[in-house]
């Protein structure tokens, strides 16, 4: 663990008379929290990767192209991204409980009329509108609240954990659900998801998730109201807008595997059923990528290992573009599971450690506007290259590029030095580089 090196880097850290700093440990059940929101967002995370599985299919029974269909994810993004802040907004006023449980519960009351849909307008309105509601309120911006709330020492790795959700989501959801397509039709996937969101994650969370404790001094006293940024200090550093961009990309590139990766499988000749492996080896190594980067995240430059992240996200494109059909592909799914989920829960230790709790969920929901807008795009301008070009190819390249600038970009973040705060004594600047937080003792 690298040390505090005072006053050249000052650390957003507890204060000296935490409990938990004394003794070195968060709350035994921070850890539930973990799990709670590791296994809701598992579930909620297939409403989102279901239209990639189903594009084709959808595609083949009512005529519609992939430009077409695509637009709804547009659409549905940046509707995302609209939420995305007021969603942080409402969590930081009245806890990330109610939200959760709110949009878990209306995500999966909106899959239902979308199994029904017959017209293109309809999958506009209820996928890119209504389910965007309930992904808004079950994303890692909720989750980065809370556990960033929950956890001062290990926060990589409660991080991480917390937003592997997604690629545990990806692991099930997506094999399980090209298999229900196969033996039955798409409607029946949506409908099956509906009912798990329902059924288990609602109850899982109104019954196990709490907000985090107000941290109490020995004496059983209050502590003073949480410390940190404004939006507007946040906005007026470099670094906010660095890690905006870093967003944009992770946003652009994941759209590919998301939206376009089986019917780009299908196209070079692999079944349904190989790609749908594939992805689920991006989903396996993803999972070890988020926790080894996460722990690398407690004990490095955090900044360096963001940098690392995008330039595996770049070079599994290249290899994409390179590799032929069938089983080298699982290279390139090993690769871009590394990097998979990683990238969200590292920008949002370091947002943590910058910016302080008290604001953190509007500002990492501000930053996360830019990831659905980089997915919205990404989505869409690959079903309009694919519709100019007759393949994938040039959207493959660029995704490459974009990695590898986001990579130079992140690595850029120490050199702007701290944000100014308002404060005349600042609690909480964090330090040069986003080196791993240290709690006292």
């Amino acid at each position: 663990m690298i040390g505090l090196d005072q006053p050249a880097r000052q650390l957003i850290r507890v204060p000296e008379n935490d409990p938990a700093a004394d003794v070195g440990r968060v709350p035994p059940y921070a850890w539930v929290v973990v799990t709670v929101v590791a296994v809701t967002l598992t579930i909620a995370s297939g409403a989102r990767f279901l239209f990639g599985v189903v594009l084709k299919p959808m595609s083949e029974e009512f005529g519609w192209n992939r430009a077409q269909l695509t637009g709804a994810v547009m659409v549905a993004m940046i509707v995302l991204s609209i939420c995305q802040p007021l969603v942080g907004l409402l969590v930081d006023r009245i806890g990330a409980k109610r939200i959760l449980v709110g949009g878990i519960a209306f995500l999966g009351v909106s899959l239902i009329p979308l199994s029904f849909a017959t017209s293109l307008w309809q999958i506009y309105l209820l996928y890119g509108l209504f389910t965007s509601f309930g992904l808004a309120a079950a994303s890692p911006v909720l989750a980065t609240s809370i556990v960033g709330r929950w956890f001062t020492q290990n926060r990589g790795l409660a991080m991480s954990l917390a937003t592997s959700g997604s690629a545990f989501g990806q692991l099930l959801i997506v094999p399980v659900a090209t298999w229900i397509m196969l033996a039955t039709s798409w409607q029946t996937t949506y409908r099956v998801l509906a009912v798990a969101l329902l059924a288990v994650a609602v109850p899982l969370s109104a019954i196990f998730l709490r907000d985090a404790p107000r941290p109490v001094e020995a004496a059983g006293k209050a502590l003073p109201a949480e410390d940190g940024l404004t939006l507007q200090q946040a906005l007026a550093h470099p670094a906010f807008w660095i890690l905006a961009f870093g967003f944009v990309v992770c946003g652009w590139t994941m759209a590919f595997p998301n939206t376009h990766f089986l019917a780009y499988a299908d196209d070079m000749g692999m079944s349904v059923l190989h790609a749908a492996n594939t992805i689920s080896v991006t989903a396996v190594f993803s999972i070890l990528g988020s926790v080894l980067l996460g722990l690398a995240a407690d004990r490095f430059r955090r900044t360096s290992v963001l940098a690392l992240t995008y330039a595996l996200r770049g070079l599994a494109f290249l290899l994409l573009l390179l590799l032929p059909a069938g089983n080298l592909l699982y290279v390139y799914g090993l690769v871009l599971g590394i990097s998979w989920t990683a990238t969200t829960p590292l920008t949002a230790v370091i947002a943590a450690d910058r910016y302080g709790p008290k604001h953190l969920g509007l500002i990492f929901g501000s930053l996360f506007i830019f990831m659905n807008l980089g997915f919205g795009f990404g989505s869409f301008l690959g079903g309009v290259i694919f519709e100019v070009t007759g393949g994938y190819q040039v959207a493959l390249v660029v995704n490459v590029v974009l990695g590898v600038v986001a990579a130079i970009s992140a690595s850029l973040v120490p050199y702007f030095g701290q944000e100014r705060h308002r404060r005349s004594s600042p609690l909480a600047s964090p330090e040069q580089g986003s080196l791993p937080v240290r709690a006292t003792g």
